[in-house]
């Protein structure tokens, strides 16, 4: 009987584990590099795709940095289907966005006089 309980405990316990796993991303572009740090920068045509929701972004360029975390799109940014702690934006766009994967904050910036621009749902 002891046996059963803790092997139950153990499948629960994995079971959480795994809830817990990083969201992922797919990146195609017309290049890419990867480095010994664990980062990665991919340019020209850059397209990012969420694969647990409809989030969608387009840049010219992008970096990833393992240290900081960060996922940072740079040049004609343009979201889609952007969920960031309650908020729920359809629709915006910038010059330069930075996603904080292991919170899923994010950071937006025009540059140049230019401006964001952004569509949200409530």
């Amino acid at each position: 009987m002891k046996s059963v309980i803790l092997a139950s405990f153990l499948f629960l316990l994995a079971e959480y584990s795994f809830a817990e796993e990083l969201i992922n991303y797919i990146i195609t572009s017309d290049s890419q590099v990867n480095t010994l740090e664990g980062g990665l920068e991919a340019i020209g045509n850059v397209v990012v795709k969420r694969t647990k929701d409809n989030f969608e972004a387009s840049s010219d360029k992008l970096t990833y940095d393992n240290d900081t975390k960060t996922l940072k799109l740079f040049g004609n940014v343009f979201i889609k289907n952007l969920e960031s702690e309650g908020l729920s934006i359809e629709e915006t766009s910038g010059d330069e966005l930075t996603i904080f994967t292991d919170t899923g904050l994010f950071e937006f910036k025009s540059q140049n006089k230019n401006r964001v621009t952004t569509k949200i749902k409530f």
